[in-house]
């Protein structure tokens, strides 16, 4: 995929054939399916959060990517330094949400899945990265998160 200008915000997808998407621009814009539909998780309050989400398969963008064959694990990066560490038993109707649309404020993608946690729904996504943790690996230690009771998950 072509490069985005440098300053225009992108989200970076990691793997043998790297992707650069724009975060600005509405997911219909981008060569991958529109996802379209509610996604549950449990907010950090320990509230069920139930929201309307459009945007991208984050396996459609990992594929993409090419990804590794011995990944266990992605790592979602935030422009805010924020980092969680995803199985990817945990990735299954994962989304990353881009466009109009409540809980999804436009340029701002958000990863979102019904399998993860609310403080691991990573807010202002900038990348994924592949990761491959050996057995018995502590993802924690692959995460740098700041719990959000005030923000809706």
């Amino acid at each position: 995929m072509t490069q985005t200008p440098e300053s225009r915000p992108t989200v970076r997808i990691d793997g043998a054939d790297p992707l650069v998407l724009p975060w600005d621009v509405a997911p219909e814009t981008l060569p991958f399916e529109v996802v379209r539909g509610p996604v549950a998780f449990e907010c950090a309050s320990g509230d069920r959060i139930d929201r309307e989400y459009t945007g991208v398969a984050v396996f459609d963008l990992l594929e993409a990517a090419t990804m590794p064959g011995d990944t266990t694990h992605v790592q979602f990066e935030s422009a805010t330094g924020d980092l969680a560490c995803i199985p990817l038993a945990d990735l299954n109707g994962a989304v990353l949400a881009l466009g109009e649309g409540p809980g999804t404020a436009p340029g701002r993608p958000r990863f979102v899945s019904p399998r993860v946690l609310g403080p691991r729904t990573v807010k202002n996504v900038c990348r994924l990265r592949p990761r491959a943790l050996a057995a018995g690996a502590d993802r924690e230690a692959y995460e740098r998160l700041r719990a959000r009771l005030d923000d809706g998950g």
